[in-house]
């Protein structure tokens, strides 16, 4: 019975032995002590101190792990919190300890959870893209692209950002859909994103033509409020301040219809938006040929529209009934109608 307390009492001894040889009195000992038991609290509390020790808070581990620490927290406790402290301390950490030396060892592990934090502020961003939240969207989005560009300065971030504006611009163009429509401000700062969106991607359909849109409405809401017992002087003002809307919207309009006829794909949207400015600056030859060129096309899908109609009846056996004689009689004369439609458009077009 001795025996086997004193060869007890002797592991203890060489276990205390153990400990007191690895587990040094700094704090950051201490805090990466706690943090391999997954005791967070505690490995947050020393790693904290551990930025405030003269002879700790210029080495690159000491923030290396407190950037780790504070990601683990994040993950165990604000998952779901969009803004969270934990998260943007680590990232500061790891700011931090890249600019230090003795980081290379560190380098590749960091790298890892910047992207991880990266994406997730990205995709918190995506989530708070509503009226309400929108501006934390955007902070959450700055903060991912500079989240990125620590891992890799030269990460090419274009078509992230092209697609993070175009959801944010479109949010924000939600009122224009409703009767209360858009105040100046609102405009202003949609404008704003659609021309940021055209300085990286000037080929961007979506942005040129809705752009051309905001320009366009300006000017339309001004004529459909505009009060005609006003003398004429000042009716002349209001008239060619119009003209000079409709002429910042008509390049971009012109630009979404080219990109369009290069991809073959025409929008109806977009004939219609060139026939309405052409119209508001009086041009009614280049109004009327866009008219005629969204004509075809409307003829073309009732033509689409008519020919599913008989495929249909001939597959149910209705080729004999009155109602496919009168359908095929309406199809004849469509295309007859197409037909010098286009022959007008390319005469058009000639001259």
């Amino acid at each position: 019975m001795n025996k086997r307390i004193y060869i007890l009492f002797t592991i203890l001894i060489l276990t205390g032995s153990v400990f007191g040889q690895f587990v040094g009195k700094d704090n950051l000992s201490i805090s990466l002590f706690y943090m391999q038991k997954a005791e967070l609290d505690s490995a947050k509390k020393y790693i904290d101190l551990s930025t405030t020790d003269d002879n700790l808070k210029s080495t690159a581990k000491t923030w290396y792990y407190r950037g780790f620490i504070y990601k683990e927290l994040y993950k165990k406790r604000e998952k779901d919190n969009k803004t969270s402290p934990l998260r943007l301390t680590s990232i500061e950490s790891f700011k931090k300890m890249l600019t230090l030396n003795g980081k290379e060892e560190f380098i590749e592990s960091t790298s890892k959870i910047l992207k991880y934090e990266a994406s997730t502020l990205y995709n918190d961003a995506a989530r708070l893209l509503d009226p309400k939240n929108y501006k934390t969207a955007v902070s959450n989005y700055d903060l991912f692209r500079s989240t990125m560009l620590l891992v890799n300065p030269n990460f090419d971030l274009k078509s992230r950002d092209v697609k993070f504006k175009l959801a944010l611009a479109s949010m924000l163009n939600r009122p224009a859909e409703t009767s209360a429509g858009l105040d100046s401000t609102r405009s202003y700062q949609i404008k704003k994103l659609y021309k940021e969106i055209l300085s990286i991607d000037p080929n961007n359909s979506a942005a040129n033509y809705n752009l051309a849109i905001l320009y366009y409405n300006e000017g339309a809401d001004i004529i459909n409020n505009m009060d005609y017992d006003m003398d004429i002087m000042k009716l002349n003002e209001v008239q060619d301040h119009c003209i000079e809307i409709f002429l910042k919207a008509l390049p971009y309009m012109k630009k979404s219809y080219s990109l369009e006829r290069k991809g073959k794909d025409k929008r109806k949207e977009t004939l219609i938006g060139l026939k309405n400015i052409y119209y508001g600056l009086n041009d009614l030859e280049k109004s009327e040929y866009y008219e005629r060129e969204l004509n075809i096309i409307e003829t073309q899908e009732s033509i689409e529209r008519l020919n599913k109609q008989l495929k249909a009846m001939e597959e149910k056996g209705l080729k004999s009934s009155e109602e496919y004689g009168v359908s095929k009689t309406k199809l004849k004369t469509l295309e007859l109608e197409l037909q010098t439609l286009q022959n007008k458009h390319k005469d058009l077009e000639k001259e």
